[in-house]
């Protein structure tokens, strides 16, 4: 395995540490087997409840303590190779997969109004400028002004892709996020679906705090420049992945599969997906042998279109449809602030099983898509291939924003319970026979 080691870097002026740390195995094989069967802690749950309470909590301390984890960036490759020893941990080898792709080097992202510089972050699926910027009239999306002004992030509504696709102004101001129902103002950023595919005019993120300033000047159309300088370079990233062989590996395989990069920190959105997917990888390598062969992977490049889950899929197109499933692990189902998680499923069987288990584990019900509706998150590459999902994902107060912070932002008893529920739902998938 590749050697860790303890850096410090400042991204974003935060200084972290990463700092190794030995996990004790607690029980031998035997006796985890013996915790586990496939309805959840069947033998003594508080023991097994507690147990699994401190690592998921010790995870995601230690991925939150980390930084910000964006696709490509120093953090990205050090988690990388936290997440790869903890697998090991875990009683299973991990393997690095690597694969490259063009980062974004943000040179300058600005705005310049009334003698005041908002900096920001650019949308990385749209357009660039030279290094001079635009100067021009500052006005809202639907004016004829040479800079326009809208209000869109974290999520992407459609009309804001469809303002992207026609407008005529040379580049976009978006505040994104803002401060309700407890939420503090912050600059809560937007994926890049496109990031391979470019499109529309640069479009620079700020923080919800400018809000009704920026708003009074576009309604005078005042002057701005706007700058938004970047430059690509080739780098290396990888997926974390591992195999545990069935007794019988002729058998279509179990995918299990969660993102883990973002922006920020994201405790809560990544993290307890993450040490969810951990659990999950515990109890099927230190119990008895599935009969069919699990692969885990955690992908990196979630925010820039699902890069890493792309490239995987891309060397083993044949497992769209030839895996018995794929458990999709997403975003903020474990969020401490208005997470409402909603089970995502290809099939009204694979629906049953999730709900069975999940009320098996105490898990309150989730919503649920509509089985004609298509899937979000990661999930969607393997409805597109037109293959078998479970998958869970939720809303978050802090989606994207720079406060998903552990310890508030993440609720441990819900992910102990959804460990149980989706380690589970592993076990019966992964035993059912041809």
């Amino acid at each position: 395995m590749t050697p860790y080691t303890k850096p410090s870097q400042t991204l974003h002026g935060a200084t972290f540490e990463l700092d190794r740390k030995q996990f004790l195995r607690s029980l031998s094989a035997f006796a985890m087997s013996s915790l586990w069967s496939t309805s959840g802690f069947a033998q003594n749950p508080t023991i097994a409840e507690n147990e699994t309470y401190n690592r998921i909590n010790r995870i995601i301390r230690d991925y939150d303590a980390q930084g910000d984890h964006r696709t490509g960036s120093p953090v990205d490759a050090q988690s990388g190779l936290w997440l790869s020893d903890r697998v090991d941990d875990a009683g299973i080898v991990p393997e690095l997969e690597w694969m490259g792709v063009s980062t974004i080097e943000s040179q300058a992202a600005f705005l310049e109004i009334n003698g005041r510089r908002i900096d920001g972050v650019p949308l990385y699926d749209g357009g660039v400028t030279t290094p001079e910027g635009i100067t021009g009239t500052f006005g809202e999306q639907d004016s004829t002004s040479d800079i326009g002004l809208t209000y869109a992030g974290p999520r992407i509504p459609s009309a804001f892709l469809d303002y992207r696709r026609t407008t005529q102004q040379q580049a976009i101001v978006t505040v994104t996020g803002g401060a309700e129902n407890g939420v503090p103002e912050g600059l809560a950023l937007m994926n890049a679906p496109n990031f391979t595919d470019p499109f529309g005019p640069p479009v620079l993120q700020v923080a919800s705090q400018h809000r009704e300033m920026l708003r009074q000047v576009a309604s005078v159309g005042g002057s701005a420049k706007f700058v938004l300088h970047l430059t690509r370079r080739p780098e290396e990233v990888f997926n974390v992945t591992a195999t545990a062989l069935g007794s019988q590996p002729g058998l279509a395989p179990l995918i299990v599969m969660t993102p883990r990069s973002g922006w920020w920190t994201c405790a809560s959105e990544r993290g307890g997906g993450i040490a969810v997917w951990l659990e999950m990888i515990r109890a099927i390598t230190t119990g008895p042998t599935p009969v069919r062969t699990v692969v885990f992977v955690a992908s990196t490049g979630h925010e820039l279109g699902h890069y890493g889950l792309r490239e995987f899929i891309r060397t083993r197109s044949r497992l769209l449809t030839s895996a018995i499933a794929w458990i999709h692990l997403g975003a903020n189902f474990g969020a401490a602030v208005g997470a409402n998680p909603m089970l995502q499923t290809s099939s009204s069987e694979l629906q049953q099983l999730a709900l069975s288990e999940l009320s098996t584990a105490g898990v309150t019900a989730p919503r649920q898509r509509s089985l004609a509706d298509e899937p979000a998150g990661e999930a969607h590459a393997v409805f597109e291939g037109g293959g078998n999902y479970i998958s869970i994902i939720g809303n978050n107060g802090l989606f994207h924003h720079p406060h998903d912070r552990w310890p508030s932002a993440v609720d441990l008893s819900e992910l102990v319970r959804y460990a149980t529920a989706f380690t589970a739902i592993a076990q019966r998938l992964a035993n059912t026979p041809d």
